[in-house]
């Protein structure tokens, strides 16, 4: 399913709308909802890689038949 979605600022009450050629005999749904400045700002930030663990493997050796011990 193909989509489209754009974030602007109209500059008056009308909007005109290019939809792509697959849309045209389709059922098509148009939303329009205020953003709230903060979602605006934050989409706009680079988000930092999420840290799991700092785990040190330096001179690890996985023992297979231990981790599969029962």
């Amino acid at each position: 399913m193909e989509s489209i979605r754009e974030i602007f600022i109209p500059e008056n009450n009308k909007i005109v709308l290019t939809i792509p050629d697959t849309f045209i005999g389709k059922k098509i749904e148009v939303f329009a909802t205020e953003i709230a400045d903060s979602f605006a700002e934050q989409s706009k930030k680079v988000r930092q890689p999420f840290i799991v663990a700092d785990v040190k493997v330096e001179g690890y050796k996985f023992n297979r038949e231990e981790a599969n011990e029962r």
